[in-house]
C-alpha cells in the first residue's frame, strides 16, 4: 500500500522462510517485480540448490551473515518456493558485508546484522536500475561480531 509499484525486490536468503513469505505476497500483487536473492559467497547453498534444481549438500564457511548461513533441510517447503520465486541470485563477499554494517551504523546510529548488510552490499556491487526495494532484516548483532566486522571493513583479515 505504501509503494504501489516498484521494479525489484532485493532480499537476503538462507533457508528461504523470509524470502518465501515476502516474495509470495509481492509476486501475487506485482508479478512483474524481479526478485533478487542475496547470499554470502561463503555459504551460498540456496543459490547452488536453485541452480541445480534440487537441494544440494555444499560446505558452508563462516560468514558475518550468520542468519543466512547453512544448508537446507531435505524436506524444506521453502526450497521449491525459492526456486519458483527468485529471478536471480547475487553472491556477496565478506568485506562488503562488513563495510555495509559499519556504514549503516555511521549513517543511522544503529547496528544491523550481516544478513541485513548483505542486501545493502548487493546494491553496491550490482547494477540495479529502476525502483528497488531492499529488505533490511535483523539488528541482533553481538559486540564481538560487530568488532570483527569493523576490523574486516578496515581491511584487516577476519
Amino acid at each position: 500500500e505504501q509503494l504501489p509499484s516498484f521494479d525489484r525486490l532485493v532480499i537476503s536468503v538462507g533457508g528461504g522462510g523470509l524470502l518465501s513469505g515476502i516474495a509470495s505476497v509481492v509476486h501475487e500483487a506485482l508479478p512483474e517485480v524481479e526478485v533478487v536473492a542475496c547470499q554470502p559467497r561463503a555459504s551460498a547453498v540456496m543459490a547452488a540448490s536453485c541452480k541445480a534444481g534440487k537441494i544440494v549438500e555444499e560446505e558452508s564457511h563462516p560468514t558475518l551473515s550468520d542468519g543466512t548461513a547453512g544448508g537446507i533441510e531435505a524436506d524444506a517447503i521453502t526450497f521449491p518456493l525459492c526456486a519458483k520465486l527468485v529471478d536471480r541470485f547475487v553472491l556477496v563477499d565478506e568485506q562488503p558485508i562488513a563495510q555495509e554494517m559499519q556504514r549503516f551504523e555511521t549513517i543511522y546510529g544503529s547496528r544491523i546484522e550481516g544478513a541485513a548488510a548483505m542486501a545493502l552490499a548487493a546494491l553496491q556491487q550490482d547494477e540495479f536500475g529502476g525502483r528497488t526495494v531492499v529488505i533490511i532484516c535483523g539488528g541482533n548483532v553481538s559486540d564481538r561480531t560487530f568488532d570483527d566486522a569493523r576490523q574486516l571493513a578496515d581491511g584487516h583479515r577476519h
